[in-house]
């Protein structure tokens, strides 16, 4: 009666020991540059065992990514969820910002992505923009977001606003008094798309619903 439970406990320490190693080595040396010796000799784990649990390194790069996103669901579960809710573009940025930061090797990961060419969305991630785009437009709707902004165009540019600023903080340390901060810059965003965003903002005379050209 035992046996099975084991196997399973076994199944589930094997994937986690390969996902593990596979996304330290992707992170670090990108996919082509990750061989399935690399990931078997990092692991513990024979190759065909990998091929038994993913079937091909396409397959587990995709897992890879894919547990990323369930591990950004997890920690923030109305992320692909609650789509009926006005967007919050604060919570939206630190809540990328965070996850970003405590997540060391999903930069580089990213990074690695745009070098390769791999520009496919990650499993999950069409979920979680959808739902944040649904958010946008309940907010449209009840006139907490202007109206005349495409809603995944700004989905984007929020998301765009935390991931430049985790990839590029380093390089930009010489230009901020005391370095940079997260807590300023998340402050400085939120002030900015928030009073961009704000109807009240474009509502005077003379306000155009288009922007000037040039």
């Amino acid at each position: 009666m035992t046996a099975k439970p084991t196997r399973v406990r076994n199944a589930e320490g094997t994937r986690r020991a390969v996902l593990d190693a596979a996304e330290r080595l992707f992170a670090e040396k990108g996919y082509a540059g990750t061989s399935m010796r690399d990931i078997s000799l990092a692991s513990g784990c024979s190759q065909p065992l990998i091929h038994h649990h993913f079937g091909s390194k396409d397959a587990l790069y995709s897992s890879v990514r894919a547990r990323i996103i369930e591990e950004y669901v997890s920690r923030f579960p109305d992320a692909d969820r609650v789509i009926e809710q006005p967007e919050h573009a604060g919570c939206e940025i630190a809540s990328i910002v965070e996850f970003l930061r405590d997540n060391e090797t999903l930069p580089r990961l990213v990074a690695w992505a745009r070098l390769e060419g791999h520009h496919r969305m990650w499993p999950g991630d069409l979920e979680l923009m959808q739902a944040l785009i649904g958010r946008i437009r309940s907010a449209q709707g009840r006139g907490i977001i202007r109206d005349d902004i495409d809603a995944p165009s700004l989905g984007v540019m929020l998301v765009g606003l935390a991931v430049f600023w985790v990839e590029n903080r380093d390089y930009y340390s010489d230009i901020f008094e005391n370095g940079p901060d997260d807590g300023s810059y998340l402050n400085q965003a939120v002030a900015l798309v928030g009073r961009g965003l704000s109807p009240r903002a474009h509502s005077g005379p003379g306000a155009s619903k288009t922007p000037p050209n040039g």
